[in-house]
């Protein structure tokens, strides 16, 4: 089985040169689209008896059964494993795919190369086919009055002529009837015609804003200005795209060539594309721009005036060529390999890096080919917030595109329009509906209140960072940060006093928060922007917009924000890719010199892969293994360190945020140590033991128990130096009593002795203790607490017995309990009959 498989809006050259393939091969069905072209619906409805055969819906189809696929009058290519055969007449589009093969034609309709190749292979064919044939062949060639129609159009539409045309059934589906529809439509097109400014050609354009449920291209040669142009355009509304229908009748103006430009094609004479994102004003200026013999118009814009140097080369020596320019252009075995700014150069050798080489910090940039289209040129500038865009082919470079000199350029097309407006980079999605299933309801009115709280003060607020990264996750998060752009402080002084809060402010800081009745905090800051002086220092903040806030931050995943300010409540806001990333699994930095400027974000970055298990991305990976073996965790406060690794121990993937620390030295770097398979097992039962240890003695154990296992192979006085370096202080304070008491309890073969040392111990450590033990002495633990925890004995036993409340209860417990512990009772009745024997007589 074989079938044809017809795109949607398909046209009566694409019916009929699908049904000469039927014709071909008997085997072959056609498949039809959701919609189709007016003419091909009337061509269906009048030879339904001849064609009811040979027509199928896709979702009828078994395409387990179907073994070629042929695709006519069109060159999207379907996501099928079969052969696939592309029959057109329009220009190739450099399509490649080792199941496709592409048979291409000049001619003004397909269906006259389906008819050669019927009477070439000498295929019988009636009146009914002829006609069926003849309707692409008059429709694509406007009735042969079309310029690209073609010899090869006239010879197949005789031979046709001569098996019989039934030329009525002809006139009335190729004629076009007017309804009132199409009346309305023509008037709005006529009325909206201009002329494009084009030197001695006349280039008309016009646009159709009111809906219209035909397929437009058929009414523009009723247009009455278009007959005298030597082009038109016409650009047709539909929701948030818009679609371009363009003629020509001019051999200057290749309107195939144009529209490829805008992702489109056809004929070099009739053609079409579809926008998305852009006004008709924008559209004016890019027809305006491609008309105006621009054959290679990316071309135009590419530039070869930037500095080059070779990857090895110090930084000091690259700031000595970089000297006037803003950029400098990195290559690696002649090969592009990124791109350095004036910044990045300036503020590395400011941290004292003056001798790495610039591949380290080189930023591989947005590149594009020098064979991209004018149209995804435009999205490429639209969607990225950088200056540059360096040009690669095959890995080489070849120049950079200025985002300044396209938008200057199409700017100055249009006098009326001084400014070219390209979609803001930020992407944004409607996450109001995600908020209330996120949210319980106190806490989403409350921002809501917020919000309007907010904007009567004339400022904009946004939830960010990591509760709306867990928000995009489905992650339940209440810890809730929110950014002002105004005034953070005086946000809160003024909420709070009106709604009788608690609050706490730091105007140095520009933050603060606020406590609410239920219990809930919110954490509030000014939005603001950083500088480091030097690594790991504190940086200097000053008051910034939202965009500056969110590029300070550690990750593209943690810069995504929500707007509660009451106008745009729910709008979230990503600027740097982070949903895509947070989609792709990965962790990556904004800039270059992250690491450098806030070694900390080194293990955060491992805390974060751990905890969601993402990847960090590739240059993110190398800078940071670049961070890690220059020390740069040297330079960081060992108070923030301290407070990252706490962190790190009470996150629920622990172990495979410590195994990742492992693998990139990190763990190494701050202690000496490695993980190996030892130290595994120990921090495995160490994990197991917090869990054992919560429900048999009902403590909240600290995650610091970590550090212990961590340090485990170290004598004393080096464990305890680290503890003190990095702030463990208490810790360090109990190291002696630990390391005491673990070695009583290894080396004691007395369950009272073992009994007495757990007595004395801060039990707050015990997880870690035990996890050192094996498994005999640990189960030996196990039951002298929970002897401890539920005696045989107690004091009313004692009364009962008889015995009046004196010093020596103290004595009878005592003895008890430690045969007890000594496993010399197996009941509470043996317990009570020792009691008697020995102490009733002496009473």
């Amino acid at each position: 089985m074989q079938v044809v498989i017809l795109d949607e809006g398909s046209d009566l050259d694409a019916f009929s040169s699908a049904y000469g393939l039927t014709l071909l091969s008997p085997d072959t069905y056609i498949l039809l689209p959701n919609s189709y072209d007016y003419k091909v619906r009337k061509t269906l409805d009048i030879f339904q008896e001849k064609v009811k055969n040979k027509v199928l819906k896709k979702q009828d189809v078994d395409f387990s059964k179907v073994n070629k696929a042929f695709i006519v009058d069109s060159q999207n290519i379907p996501d099928l494993d079969i052969p696939i055969e592309i029959f057109d007449h329009h220009p190739n589009k450099n399509l490649k795919r080792k199941n496709v093969k592409i048979h291409l034609y000049k001619t003004g309709s397909l269906s006259s190369v389906i008819v050669k190749k019927l009477k070439k292979q000498k295929i019988k064919i009636d009146k009914e086919d002829a006609t069926i044939l003849a309707l692409g062949i008059y429709e694509d060639t406007g009735g042969f009055k079309f310029l690209g129609t073609t010899n090869k159009d006239l010879k197949a539409y005789s031979y046709l002529l001569n098996v019989g045309l039934d030329l009525i059934k002809l006139k009335y589906i190729v004629s076009d009837t007017f309804e009132l529809e199409d009346t309305e439509a023509l008037r709005e097109i006529i009325k909206n015609v201009e002329a494009l400014p084009v030197e001695n050609k006349k280039v008309l354009i016009s646009y159709l804003v009111k809906k219209y449920n035909k397929d437009t291209a058929w009414i523009l040669k009723y247009v009455r200005p278009f007959e005298e142009a030597d082009a038109y355009f016409l650009v047709v509304n539909q929701k948030s795209k818009k679609t371009i229908i363009a003629r020509s009748k001019d051999k200057d103006i290749d309107v195939n060539k144009i529209m490829f430009q805008l992702d489109g094609g056809g004929h070099p004479f009739a053609a079409s594309t579809t926008l998305v994102g852009f006004d008709y004003g924008e559209i004016k200026n890019f027809l305006t721009y491609l008309i105006t013999g621009k054959d290679k118009p990316v071309s135009q814009f590419i530039k070869n005036d930037l500095p080059v140097v070779e990857s090895d080369l110090s930084l000091s020596q690259v700031k000595s060529i970089i000297n006037r320019f803003k950029y400098v252009v990195v290559l690696q075995s002649g090969k592009y390999a990124g791109i350095l700014t004036d910044k990045t150069v300036n503020n590395a050798i400011k941290h004292g890096l003056k001798n790495e080489k610039a591949i380290t910090f080189a930023q591989e940039l947005i590149t594009v080919s020098p064979s991209i289209t004018f149209l995804q040129l435009l999205k490429v500038v639209s969607n990225y917030d950088i200056g540059i865009f360096p040009v690669v082919e095959k890995g080489f470079y070849k120049g950079v595109i200025y985002k300044k000199n396209v938008i200057k350029t199409l700017a100055g097309l249009n006098e009326d329009k001084p400014l070219f407006n390209l979609p803001s980079k930020v992407k944004t999605v409607n996450y109001s509906e995600r908020l209330k299933r996120f949210f319980p309801k106190y806490v989403l009115d409350l921002l809501k209140e917020i919000g309007k709280f907010s904007e009567k003060l004339g400022y904009r607020s946004f939830i960010i960072g990591g509760v709306v990264r867990d928000i995009v996750l489905g992650k339940q998060n209440l810890d809730i940060d929110i950014i002002v752009e105004g005034s953070a402080v005086e946000l809160i002084k003024k909420y709070a006093k009106e709604n009788n809060l608690t609050y706490h402010v730091y105007p140095e800081f520009m933050t603060g928060n606020m406590v609410f009745p239920s219990g809930l905090k919110l954490d509030f800051a000014t939005a603001r922007k950083e500088e480091y002086d030097s690594p790991g220092s504190y940086p200097k903040v000053e008051k910034a917009d939202l965009f500056q806030d969110l590029y300070r931050r550690d990750f593209t995943i943690n810069t995504l924000a929500i707007e509660i300010t009451y106008s745009n409540f729910g709008k979230l806001i990503d600027y740097f890719n982070g949903l895509v990333d947070i989609k792709e699994k990965r962790i990556r930095i904004l800039h270059t010199l992250s690491f450098v400027e806030d070694p900390i974000r080194i293990l955060r970055a491992l805390r974060f892969a751990g905890r969601l298990g993402f990847k960090l991305e590739n240059k993110t990976e190398n800078l940071l293994k670049h961070a890690v073996e220059k020390d740069l965790l040297n330079f960081a406060p060992t108070g923030r360190i301290n407070l990252e690794l706490n962190l790190t121990f009470k996150e629920e993937k622990v172990l495979d945020i410590l195994k990742i620390m492992d693998k990139y030295k990190v763990l190494y770097k701050l202690f000496g140590i490695t993980l190996d398979r030892e130290k595994e097992k120990i921090l495995v039962k160490l994990q197991d033991n917090f869990l054992i240890f919560k429900e048999l003695l009902n403590i909240n154990f600290p995650s610091s128990n970590y550090i212990y296992a961590l340090l485990s192979n170290y004598p004393e006085e080096i464990a305890y130096n680290l503890l003190k370096k990095y702030h463990f202080d208490k810790e360090a304070k109990y190291l002696n009593e630990f390391l005491s008491a673990f070695k009583t309890i290894e080396e004691s073969q007395d369950r009272y002795t073992i009994y007495k040392t757990l007595k004395s111990f801060n039990r707050e450590f015990l997880p870690a203790l035990t996890s050192f033990l094996d498994s005999e002495k640990f189960k030996v633990i196990i039951d002298l607490l929970k002897k401890e925890k539920n005696p045989l004995i107690k004091g009313e036993e004692l009364i009962k017995l008889g015995l009046k409340p004196s010093p020596e209860f103290k004595t009878i417990l005592e003895d008890v309990f430690v045969k007890y512990l000594n496993d010399y009772f197996e009941s509470k009745e043996m317990a009570l009959s020792y009691i008697k024997k020995k102490y009733l007589k002496e009473v």
